[in-house]
């Protein structure tokens, strides 16, 4: 089995971390992904020294990858895998972008990752085509890396946070016309959420249940959206 297969399978299953790293072993499997995406390995050595994370940079990826794909089950075969690369793509960038600076809410110093949505992006649009996608596809798994940090600043109330937004169907509306510039918007934006999902389920469980929450709420506005 050549080794993009290899990698595909290890993304499209139940278990990607164990895969991953039993394949990461194979000198040939490191060397030809390592040739494609340099970056993995700057992940492996990334800490992410922050109450929001508990696993390093790529094992956030990994696991990440590995709960975006509890929900896609049902989903055709092509954007099930365009969703795995998305996952493994949308902290590719964060080495490149740490910083340590002070957290007044935390009273500490922490690992910060500020722009690494877009650094991530330039990697995607970089090497992509070499793991067998096409430019359709590409612009979306592009356009979902750039937005999956979006549920960040969104709110159910107003909290006073000047780069907070309130939840609303404008909000969404608005999401979903970006995403209508790659593809269908509003199955982009389910799979936004998905995404989101996904990303927070590989945190820290204890500081993730507004953004749950919040993604939940996405989502019924979002039936109401396709309903009207």
């Amino acid at each position: 089995m050549d080794n993009q297969k290899v990698l595909d399978e290890i993304l499209l299953s139940e278990n990607v971390v164990e895969k991953f790293k039993k394949a990461y072993l194979d000198e040939s499997f490191k060397q030809w992904l390592l040739n494609i995406l340099p970056e993995v390995e700057d992940c492996k050595k990334q800490k992410q020294d922050t109450p929001w994370h508990i696993y390093n940079c790529l094992d956030h990826i990994l696991h990440s990858v590995e709960e975006i794909n509890k929900q896609t089950k049902s989903l055709p075969l092509k954007d099930r895998r365009m969703l795995a690369y998305v996952m493994f793509f949308h902290d590719i960038g964060k080495p490149a972008c740490h910083l340590r600076r002070y957290a007044k809410a935390y009273g500490r110093e922490v690992d910060s990752f500020f722009g690494h949505n877009k650094k991530s992006v330039e990697i995607a649009k970089r090497s992509l085509k070499t793991f067998g996608f096409v430019e359709e596809e590409t612009k979306m798994i592009e356009m979902l890396v750039h937005e999956h940090d979006i549920f960040m600043f969104i709110t159910e109330k107003y909290d006073g946070n000047p780069y907070h937004k309130v939840l609303s169907k404008e909000l969404i509306n608005e999401e979903i016309s970006l995403l209508n510039s790659v593809g269908m918007g509003k199955k982009l934006m389910q799979y936004l959420v998905y995404v989101g999902r996904a990303d927070n389920n590989a945190q820290n469980p204890d500081m993730t249940a507004k953004s749950l929450r919040v993604l939940d709420l996405i989502e019924k506005l979002l039936e109401e959206i396709i309903s009207e």
